[in-house]
């Protein structure tokens, strides 16, 4: 009986280290599978962005040219908000209805500048996806 004995303390270490280097041959393959795995996830999100980037593009494209028509009203706006007319005068009333109109213009020119800022967001959001999207 003491001769097993003797025999599993030596034979011991020996089977710990074989059953190590099993799990370390195991745990590289399964990182081999790991690392495939996530290149075939990389492929797809590319895959993916490549099929969206048409529609990104397409959307960065509107909201440019909605900004140039947009810029061109703001420009128009205040033009006239910043437009004095010498010829207002006369009876009290000429003053109220032109000070009316100048606060109508005003306002106008300001739900302008706010869809203005609305429209730079949009497009920095999308700067920013395909900046994003074309790191490697």
């Amino acid at each position: 009986m003491e001769c097993w004995i003797q025999w599993a303390t030596l034979v011991s270490p020996i089977i710990s280290v074989v059953a190590i280097i099993v799990a370390l041959c195991v745990a590289r393959s399964s990182s081999k599978d790991a690392q495939k795995q996530i290149a075939a996830i990389h492929n797809l999100l590319d895959v993916f962005v490549a099929a969206n980037n048409l529609d990104i593009v397409e959307a960065q494209r509107k909201y440019q040219r909605q900004l140039a028509e947009l810029d061109s009203q703001i420009e128009d706006a205040q033009f006239d908000v910043d437009t004095v007319y010498p010829f207002v005068g006369g009876s009290r009333i000429d003053k109220i209805v032109a000070a009316q109109e100048k606060i109508e213009q005003i306002e106008y020119l300001d739900q302008l500048l706010a869809k203005r800022k609305e429209l730079m967001v949009n497009l920095a959001l999308i700067d920013d996806y395909i900046k994003k999207a074309t790191k490697k």
